[in-house]
Formats: C-alpha cells, sequence, structure tokens
C-alpha cells in the first residue's frame, strides 16, 4: 500500500482534468495486458494502426516493462483542464534525461516500491534505450501523435462527451457524498483516510503531495497511478487515472428494464438539444417531472446540459 498524505493545501488545488494522452496510454497498456477488456473496433484499430505505421518502440514501451510499470512521462500533468494535444506531445518530447532514465530504470527492473521481485528484466525494453534518454523521448513523442491522429482524432469528440459527462457525475457524488464518499466511488483500491489517500496497489511507500488531479479514463476498469517517491527526479504532483462509469444496454434487457419506460421516453426525444418546457409538451408531461427524470438521466451520464444563452438545454450523449 502506498500511503498519500494530503494537506488543506493541497485538497484545495485537487481537480478534475480531461487527458488526450491519458486515454491513448490506457489504451495501449491494456492492448498488451487485457485485449479482451477492451472494446473489439477499438482493439483492431489500435493494432493496426501499431502494425501499419510501425510503431515498434511505442508498441514496446507504451503498455509498460514486465513489471506492469509504464513510465509516467507518457502521460504528462494536465497542466489546465483540456490541455490540447500538442502541448502534451512536447512535454513528452522534452521530458529531461534524468526523469527518462529514472521511469525507464524502473519499467525495465521494476519499481523501487514494488514489493515483489517480479519476472526478469525485458530484453525490449532495455534495448530502447540504445539511442540515449533524449532520442527516446522525441521518437515517442512522434510515434504517440501518429497513433492518436490514426486511432483517436475520429472518435475523439464522442469520447470526450464521454469523459466529461463523468466528471460532472463525479462533482454530483462529491456535492452529495463529499470528498471521501467520491473517491470511495472512483475505485476499490483508493481509500479516503484520516487526512489522506490509501492506495491500495502492490507497492510499498509513503509520500507528501504538493498537487493531486482525477484524470477519468475510458480502457481501465481499475484505477492508475502516478505516484512519485520524494527523492523522484522532477518530483510529479500525485495522478490518479479513474476509470469512467458506464451505462450499457445488454442485448438481453429492453431500455424500459433498466431504467423505465418514462425515461426511456425522455431518451428517446434527446436526439437534439431541448428544454425541459419544451420536452414536456412532446410527451405531455409536467415540467417538474420531466425535469426529475433528466437530473437521473444526467447524473447516470446518459445525457448532458448545454446553455445557450439563458436558455438550459438537455442532449442525449453518445
Amino acid at each position: 500500500m502506498i500511503r498519500v498524505e494530503l494537506g488543506s493545501d493541497t485538497l484545495a488545488r485537487t481537480r478534475f482534468a480531461l487527458s488526450p494522452l491519458h486515454q491513448a496510454i490506457t489504451l495501449l497498456y491494456h492492448l498488451k495486458r487485457a485485449p479482451a477488456d477492451l472494446p473489439q473496433s477499438w482493439r483492431v484499430q489500435a493494432e493496426r494502426c501499431l502494425r501499419d505505421r510501425q510503431l515498434s518502440l511505442l508498441a514496446t514501451v507504451g503498455p509498460g516493462g514486465p513489471h506492469g510499470y509504464a513510465p509516467d512521462f507518457l502521460t504528462p500533468e494536465p497542466l489546465s483542464f483540456e490541455p490540447d494535444l500538442t502541448s502534451q506531445l512536447h512535454h513528452v518530447a522534452t521530458t529531461s534525461i534524468e526523469r527518462v532514465r529514472y521511469e525507464m530504470a524502473s519499467a525495465i527492473g521494476g519499481h523501487p516500491w514494488r514489493t515483489d521481485p517480479g519476472p526478469a528484466p525485458s530484453a525490449p525494453m532495455t534495448t530502447a534505450l540504445c539511442n540515449g534518454e533524449e532520442s527516446l523521448a522525441e521518437r515517442l513523442a512522434d510515434e504517440l501523435e501518429q497513433f492518436w491522429h490514426h486511432v483517436f482524432a475520429p472518435r475523439w469528440p464522442q469520447l470526450r462527451d464521454q469523459l466529461e459527462n463523468d466528471i460532472s457525475v463525479r462533482g454530483d457524488m462529491m456535492a452529495r457524498l463529499g470528498f471521501a464518499g467520491m473517491v470511495r466511488e472512483l475505485s476499490p483500491t483508493i481509500e479516503w483516510r484520516d487526512g489522506g489517500l490509501d492506495l491500495h496497489i502492490p507497492y510499498q511507500g509513503r509520500v507528501v503531495a504538493d498537487a493531486a488531479a482525477f484524470v477519468p479514463a475510458a480502457f481501465t476498469r481499475r484505477a492508475l497511478h502516478t505516484v512519485d517517491a520524494e527523492d523522484a527526479p522532477g518530483r510529479r504532483p500525485l495522478l490518479i487515472s479513474y476509470p469512467v462509469l458506464t451505462a450499457h444496454v445488454s442485448q438481453a434487457q429492453s431500455a424500459d428494464d433498466l431504467i423505465g419506460a418514462t425515461r426511456t421516453r425522455v431518451l428517446a426525444e434527446l436526439t437534439e438539444p431541448i428544454s425541459t418546457g419544451e420536452l414536456a409538451l412532446r410527451l405531455k408531461l409536467s415540467p417538474s417531472t420531466v425535469s426529475y427524470h433528466l437530473q437521473i438521466l444526467n447524473r447516470a451520464g446518459l445525457t448532458r446540459r448545454l446553455r445557450r444563452d439563458q436558455l438550459v438545454l438537455y442532449q442525449r450523449t453518445r
């Protein structure tokens, strides 16, 4: 377990953020370690891109070493709520030599905090460093850019909607359950206790975090952590990539069975942005009844709110 102490100033700076590169790296991580957990269309597209574009370095380093640790410099800290891809790739390409060396050593031989010896060092990961740390970072940034544009760019608007809606749901949880309750819902491996976070992972350590950020990730079923030891070069803030909430309708169940007939009718009308009043007229329901059902659908991530001038509109998420 890793204990992360969060003081009051750190909590005041704790935030949520969207990160394009976090999505790419979590997809690569699971492509190697749990491909069956990925949606088939994403898995096939990612595999084809790595093969056809000959992104051999990214395919080797991106999923991490034999111990399960993927270099953190591939997922730079989001410096704003939604950093653009270009700025994130620049951070990857210009990562300090000391930081690249530190993280690659952890990927090859095992993180210093890991409690078990793990498998033998990875020969392909070791070979990746042959041309030096600076060259490695620059080439990885280039291959990440190709991977992003061929796999993610066409589907980013829909994926971004899913991620942003999840953040809205977490904000609602925080308002209702408090910070500790929201953290408890992120992942079974994260627990708020006595002014800090317990990360229940096979590492041992204790750190004091100066800042923290939560980043929703679409392709993972468990939380992934970026947490540095006190002596790490260029220490980074705590970053937790957590699995987004999903709302799937299985083939064996109708929407009526899952969410009720009225909310199914509401969703059916939300193919385009619409106000509560207009929706009530269409469905011949009272505005208060429609508002009640919209709040439930919004908390589940099935709808999103839009604002046009002074009007609040609702639309079904993809």
